[in-house]
């Protein structure tokens, strides 16, 4: 019986092992001139590699950079556009308020029938108009 090795289990080897070489072995090994060649190649190629990916990390750094600049921009945009909408409310409201009780702030020396003249853009009706209207 012989296992994988070759050998019997009496320990003889097989007759084909004792064959002459075959041509693989015949084969010139590399000099050492050229295994340093193939090594400063791949060296180069590892290090070609490198740079890549630290070129690609600086460019995904100033894409995460210029999308942080992106949403702050729309952050003070959307804060801008509510301070805005906010004040345009405010004075709307101090407006038709104004209007609505037909009476001046204080120190507003202008009378009733001309301070409507000052707001044409509202076409909110007289009091004393209301009846005829209807």
């Amino acid at each position: 019986m012989m296992d994988d090795s070759g050998h019997r289990e009496n320990g003889r080897h097989k007759p084909e092992m004792y064959k002459p070489p075959q041509s693989q072995w015949l084969m010139q090994q590399p000099s050492m001139k050229h295994i340093m060649s193939i090594m400063a190649e791949r060296d180069a190629a590892i290090q070609e590699r490198n740079m890549a990916i630290s070129e690609k990390n600086k460019a995904l750094e100033e894409r995460d950079l210029a999308i942080m600049q992106r949403e702050t921009a729309i952050q003070e945009r959307n804060e801008a556009i509510m301070e805005r909408d906010n004040a345009l409310a405010a004075l709307q409201f101090r407006q038709n308020s104004m209007n609505g009780n037909n009476s001046c702030p204080p120190g507003c020396q202008i009378s009733r029938g001309i301070k409507h003249m000052h707001h044409p853009q509202q076409h909110a009706q007289h009091p004393s108009h209301v009846g005829e209207a209807s």
